[in-house]
Formats: structure tokens, C-alpha cells, sequence
């Protein structure tokens, strides 16, 4: 796919780019979680929150609260897409047919919302809660992670001119093209995408997937984002992580 990063990195002229374009946008194994929580804690009350475990950089003072608010609202008016639920229902998982239950996915179409959440600022840095059901909190995770590192990444680009940031992703696609040189031709090769919690940005990770694809054909065995499996017609999942008989991983977090 071509894109032309420095322009739309540098041409930010609309009232909102989103960094999450669907509820599909998360790791998958997020999914199977979901409809594991959905049938055996339906009404479990939880609060998580996420902080930057990081001191060399102090998020708040370069990205302003307003975006970080902005993109959260726009994720919680997202729905699922009738399309995007009937690829759920009918494609294979793990080799396996129907791995979502037709009432969980009724349930996704009509019954899901987010979680309400609360964004506060200290000492520099973001604060966000998430409390609520936990079949509602759950899915901020990689939502939440997502938006914070696209905004970062965005905010690094604020003070570059569209030529600067032109040599930046020139750099960065030679970079990933020796990756791919270095694993092209390597026997019995299975590769596949877990970046979606820490990209630089969604258009990079379709980036990276699609020349993946594209150059190491059936050693690549996919994403796990859900959105990119099924808006590019790939593999979801992206490996063959062991499942309970609900189909939650064994391995928990990926």
C-alpha cells in the first residue's frame, strides 16, 4: 500500500484523526477474553488504570489533555459494524469455525458500550481509570494503550517539517526492509504481528503488516489485530495460542 506518512503526518487540517478507527482495532485474544467475562462474570464490578511506568518522559507536558480526551470519546461512540460481526461469526480462528458464540455476538452488536473512565494529570503525567462492569472496562486496554503512544508519536512530529519527517520514514521503511531481507528464505518461518498496543501509529502497523505479507507470503501467519485481519483479509489471532474450552488464551496476556 502506498502512503505518502510524511504528508498526512505533517497535514493535520481535520477536526479529528482517530487514532482507533473500529472496535475491532485490538488484539484479538481481547475478544475471546471479552466472551469468556461475558458468560461467567456478566455483572463483576472492576477498575483498572493505566499509568507511564517510564521517567524519561512525562506524557502530560507534551500531549495536551484535550486530544487524549477527544480520542477517548470518539472510542466510546464507536460501534460494532454489522459487517465486522458477521466476519466474526463466519471466518476461522485457530482453525476453528464459530469460536464466538451467536449470543455473545448479538450481545457485541446491540448490548456492548465502554466504560466510563477518569483522565487526570500529576506531576506531569496522565492518570486514567477505568471503572464500571467488567465486560465494559476491559477492552480499554489496548484502546487506551493505542491512543496514548499515537499521540506521543504525534506530538514528536509537531516541530519536524514535512521534508524532515519524509528522511524519518525513508529510514524507517529501510530499516524494516533489512528485517524482512534477514528473515526471507529462513526455513519453516512462521511471523506474525502483536504490535497493536505499542505502534507508532495505526497506518505504520497497516504498513508493516502489508509489506509482511506481501514479501513473506505463507511464513507470514498473520496479525493479531482484529481490524487489519479483517479489513485485509488475513489471518486473525496471529498464532496458536493454547485455549480453554470458553476459547480464552492459556497464556493470558500476549
Amino acid at each position: 500500500m502506498i502512503i505518502d506518512f510524511a504528508e498526512r503526518a505533517h497535514n493535520h487540517n481535520w477536526d479529528l484523526d482517530p487514532v482507533v478507527r473500529s472496535l475491532l482495532d485490538t488484539d484479538f485474544y481481547k475478544l475471546l477474553m471479552l466472551q469468556f467475562i461475558w458468560k461467567h462474570f456478566p455483572t463483576t464490578q472492576v477498575s483498572f488504570s493505566m499509568s507511564n511506568r517510564s521517567n524519561s518522559l512525562r506524557l502530560a507536558d507534551v500531549i495536551a489533555r484535550e486530544e487524549v480526551l477527544q480520542q477517548l470519546e470518539h472510542v466510546r461512540s464507536l460501534r460494532f459494524l454489522k459487517s465486522e460481526l458477521i466476519w466474526l461469526a463466519g471466518n476461522t480462528f485457530f482453525g476453528r469455525r464459530g469460536i464466538f458464540e451467536p449470543d455473545f455476538l448479538e450481545w457485541l452488536g446491540h448490548g456492548f458500550r465502554l466504560s466510563s473512565y477518569r483522565l487526570t494529570v500529576r506531576d506531569g503525567e496522565f492518570h486514567l481509570q477505568f471503572d464500571g462492569l467488567w465486560t465494559e472496562a476491559t477492552m480499554w486496554e489496548i484502546y487506551a494503550l493505542s491512543i496514548i503512544n499515537e499521540l506521543k508519536s504525534r506530538a514528536a512530529f509537531k516541530g519536524m517539517s514535512e521534508f524532515e519527517l519524509d528522511i524519518l520514514y525513508a529510514q524507517a521503511k529501510a530499516k524494516l526492509w533489512g528485517k524482512i531481507e534477514r528473515l526471507t528464505g529462513v526455513p519453516e518461518l512462521r511471523v506474525a504481528d502483536f504490535g497493536t498496543r505499542r505502534r507508532h501509529s495505526f497506518l505504520w502497523q497497516e504498513y508493516v503488516v502489508m509489506a509482511m505479507n506481501t514479501a513473506l507470503g505463507e511464513h507470514f501467519s498473520g496479525t493479531s489485530n482484529t481490524y487489519l485481519a479483517y479489513k485485509h483479509n488475513l489471518e486473525g489471532g496471529g498464532n496458536q495460542c493454547p485455549r480453554t474450552a470458553d476459547g480464552a488464551c492459556g497464556h493470558g496476556y500476549q
